[in-house]
């Protein structure tokens, strides 16, 4: 079989020219990128599982707008950070340390798809005064998916070694065809937005499922077990501000879950998308910017 043509590492490949690193207390690398504006009000960006801080691209030119600097990290095992094993409950200790090394004492999260329960984990965090919730997988008490995705949440518990085939197969696939082939997993087809083309943004998706698998499968199936188990947290207790987006023609994580969450968590409100799950982060990420920007300092 002939092999298939090289891709541009900058299509793909977590690119240590678009991340930079820090070294936690523990050793471990950390990776992040930065989009938007450099000297706008910090927003942390959670990306989905799996996926990478490569997503977040498709809001740099909102966040640049808005005048948010708009901070991806790689969570362990994913694109260039260290693999190890953190749970949802531990992430808030390596975002802390990525704030720190950035001299940031406030600033906003917003968590997409699995992103969500970590970016709701930084609720703790003195720093965080708000967050959105952009299509966010819910705890498994009040959160429905899709088939798909409780087949991976039951492998990874179940099979972990079949899942990671699984996605390595995938990947093979996806460096091989059309990057409509990774927008399948999230949308019926790529969508247009103010400043990126469909087939720019179908790149973007691909290069972020490519690079989620760049050091291999063990962290994304670390947080699909994650994800399938109980929340380390109460919704309850989550004091700060949450602004809920969910997709109404949502296939990955039901409209019943983002309006569940809002219910449940003190200080919410639910805004409906009328989209599936890519198109809520492309049609709602300008208003999850804007609704986790600080406007007056209390």
């Amino acid at each position: 079989m002939a092999s298939a043509p090289p891709i541009p590492a900058t299509d793909w490949l977590p690119d240590d020219s678009e991340t930079e690193s820090l070294s936690l207390p523990d050793g471990r690398r950390m990776a992040y990128a930065t989009y938007g504006d450099d000297d706008g009000y910090p927003v942390l960006f959670c990306h989905g599982t799996p996926g990478s801080h490569v997503i977040a691209r498709l809001l740099a030119a909102p966040a640049r707008e808005r005048g948010v600097s708009l901070i991806a990290p790689d969570r362990p095992g994913i694109g260039n950070s260290e693999d190890a094993p953190v749970s949802i409950k531990d992430w808030p200790d390596d975002a802390a340390h990525l704030l720190s090394h950035l001299d940031i004492d406030a600033a906003g999260a917003i968590g997409f798809s699995g992103g969500g329960p970590f970016a709701l984990a930084c609720h703790r965090l003195p720093e965080i005064e708000r967050v959105a919730l952009v299509g966010s997988s819910g705890p498994p008490d009040i959160g429905s998916t899709g088939r798909v995705q409780q087949f991976v949440g039951t492998l990874s518990r179940h099979a972990p070694w079949a899942l990671g085939r699984l996605f390595r197969l995938q990947r093979w696939f996806a460096v091989r065809r059309d990057p409509s082939y990774a927008v399948g997993f999230v949308a019926e087809e790529a969508p247009e937005t103010d400043a990126l083309a469909a087939d720019e943004v179908a790149r973007i998706v691909r290069a972020d499922m490519l690079t989620a698998m760049a050091r291999g499968p063990s962290g994304i199936i670390r947080e699909q077990r994650l994800l399938s188990q109980s929340w380390p947290f109460a919704l309850e207790d989550v004091a700060v501000p949450v602004t809920v987006f969910q997709g109404q023609e949502d296939a990955n994580v039901a409209p019943s879950t983002g309006k569940a969450l809002a219910r449940r968590l003190p200080d919410a409100s639910l805004e409906r998308v009328d989209s599936d799950h890519l198109g809520t982060l492309t049609t709602a990420g300008d208003d999850a910017l804007a609704t986790v920007q600080r406007r007056t300092r209390v």
